[in-house]
């Protein structure tokens, strides 16, 4: 899959929002019905001839533009296992979930919340702007129980396909938090693990950009490799030190994904 380039111009052709990008004969404007009054004039005035009269050709649309939109999904692994540690590997997810937000309220991104813990994954918080309502969210968010990775991935991967069908040019950043152990699927009797990493290959067709943090399980059984190999990105360590660091690399993980 190819990632989502951007390269800090945030912007498309889109309706009557937003500032002039440029000014089209009508033929060319591609529906857009917005008229450019003062090019319509001129062009009619520079057609010289008798009483003033605006031809066909004369006519010129508007083009503006709108800031595209990106919506940043936070896939937060919330199983017992990442309440371990003298800082518990919850707790650094929660500071890097929390000093993202920051960065997506200047960015006017939406962000949504997805947790898996026990034996299913929840969407804790739907598509908004709203960081105030984000971070309430994620200050409750219920920790314990077993690690279902493959139902978290699902259902980052159901929401972010709602929104694409509402929204087919919609730009997508998945960032996945995790120690990475998988002990849980969601089809009875499947492999936890083979289960994930079939999530991830599915995930890799839905133009996403991923970024992906390991918050520090020392595991032979952590999958996250794995599934950094599938989805063509690499694995990040999410330390508590670092979460200056950590806003730079999710900022270029906008441009970068499977």
């Amino acid at each position: 899959m190819r990632a989502v380039r951007d390269s800090g111009r945030r912007f498309q052709s889109s309706g009557r929002t937003g500032g002039v990008m440029r000014t089209v004969p009508d033929h060319l404007s591609g529906g857009h019905r917005e008229l450019a009054l003062g090019r319509t004039l001129r062009a009619a005035a520079l057609g010289g001839g008798g009483a003033f009269k605006i031809r066909a050709s004369d006519v010129f649309r508007t083009i503006r533009r709108r800031r595209q939109e990106t919506l940043v999904v936070f896939l937060v692994d919330a199983s017992d296992s990442m309440g371990e540690g003298t800082t518990s590997r919850i707790a650094l997810a929660k500071g890097a979930v929390l000093a993202l937000l920051r960065r997506a309220y200047l960015n006017r991104d939406r962000v949504a919340l997805v947790s898996f813990r026990d034996r299913s994954a929840q969407v804790q918080l739907p598509p908004t702007r709203s960081s105030t309502l984000a971070r309430q969210r994620l200050r409750r968010l219920a920790i314990g129980g077993a690690t279902p990775f493959s139902a978290g991935m699902h259902e980052a991967r159901r929401l972010i396909e709602l929104e694409r069908r509402r929204d087919p040019g919609l730009q997508v950043l998945l960032i996945i938090l995790s120690d990475g152990e998988a002990n849980v699927a969601r089809e009875r009797g499947a492999d936890p693990r083979q289960e994930a990493v079939s999530e991830a290959a599915a995930l890799r067709h839905k133009q996403t950009s991923v970024v992906l943090f390991d918050t520090g399980s020392q595991s032979r059984d952590n999958l996250l490799p794995e599934i950094a190999e599938v989805l063509k990105v690499p694995c990040h360590p999410l330390q508590g030190d670092k979460l200056a660091r950590l806003v730079e690399l999710i900022e270029q993980g906008r441009g970068s994904g499977p």
